[in-house]
């Protein structure tokens, strides 16, 4: 194992290296390989009080901490609430952030979300696709519209050559699935003409949620995984949880409203961090135990 893969296998420290902000846990589509259609907690949307301690915690011990605007939701739905994600995202930057991103599937990213995502300073956006035929995105992202979403995102491009900005960096995903494996090759290249990073992940399987064949090892040849050992989610009620496939907060590490996120990442999510360290994996919370997706915590990029 080479030093870089060995690091992100490693406890990070006193402190997470990435959190995950549950701004919004509603959701627009019902995509095939997601839970969220299942989803039992409560959804909400973050109070404004939550999100700043939140903030401000982060920006006061390691600005370089990456945010993600969003845990498990579509944060363009807030595009017109008050305060909205992009209020959200500029008192982020304005507390001196350095990597402030987020996740969305883009069907709402008219020309108004552009441009104010320009404006708040947002780092990075992540858009999921999984697709280049019309036809499989309509099975994958169920609810959406292809030729809708990649207009949105060329406008987006456009928006920004025009004023001569490089934030926030665009990338488009494809999540590897037996429905949309063959168009792989063309949605890379498509990308890349456009001068847009491509980013493939594997599937994942949502702690065991929906099927995910490419899941294939088992706990003996198990190793300790990168959401646990590096990142932190937060739901909307202010909920430290295990980890990125949480989505039902099965496992409460403590609430940021009474403890700062120091004070949660060096309590339980740290004896977590031992047992994985360690190996120590039958010691772990069923949930965590019995999960295989420490096997996708992984992307290429092109």
């Amino acid at each position: 194992m080479n030093s870089n893969i060995s690091e992100r296998f490693s406890d990070c420290g006193i402190f997470p290296k990435v959190v995950l902000i549950d701004t919004v846990s509603f959701c627009n589509l019902k995509c095939s390989m997601c839970v969220h259609k299942k989803m039992k907690r409560n959804k909400g949307i973050m109070p404004w009080g939550i999100f700043t301690k939140i903030i401000d915690e982060i920006s006061s011990i390691d600005e370089k901490t990456r945010v993600w605007m969003v845990f498990f939701g579509e944060p363009l739905l807030l595009k017109k609430k008050k305060p909205s994600i992009f209020d959200m995202i500029a008192y982020a930057k304005s507390k001196g952030l350095k990597d402030v991103v987020l996740n969305t599937n883009a069907t709402l990213l008219d020309k108004k979300s552009a441009l104010d995502l320009i404006i708040s300073g947002l780092d990075g956006i992540y858009i999921g696709i999984d697709a280049f035929d019309p036809d499989t995105y309509a099975k994958i992202r169920v609810g959406g519209n292809y030729k809708k979403t990649i207009k949105n995102i060329l406008a987006l491009l456009k928006m920004q050559k025009t004023m001569k900005k490089d934030k926030p960096k665009v990338f488009v995903q494809f999540v590897e699935m037996p429905l949309n494996i063959k168009e792989e090759k063309d949605f890379i290249n498509f990308w890349k003409k456009q001068k847009v990073a491509v980013k493939i992940r594997p599937k994942v399987s949502w702690a065991g949620s929906v099927e995910a064949p490419n899941l294939l090892l088992g706990n003996k040849d198990r190793w300790p995984c990168y959401w646990a050992m590096q990142t932190m989610a937060i739901t909307d009620t202010g909920d430290a949880v295990m980890c990125a496939v949480d989505l039902d907060a099965m496992f409460v590490a403590g609430n940021i409203k009474s403890n700062t996120l120091r004070q949660i990442w060096n309590g339980r999510l740290k004896e977590l961090r031992d047992f994985h360290s360690k190996g120590e994996f039958s010691k772990l919370p069923s949930f965590c135990r019995d999960c295989r997706d420490w096997q996708s915590a992984r992307a290429d990029y092109y």
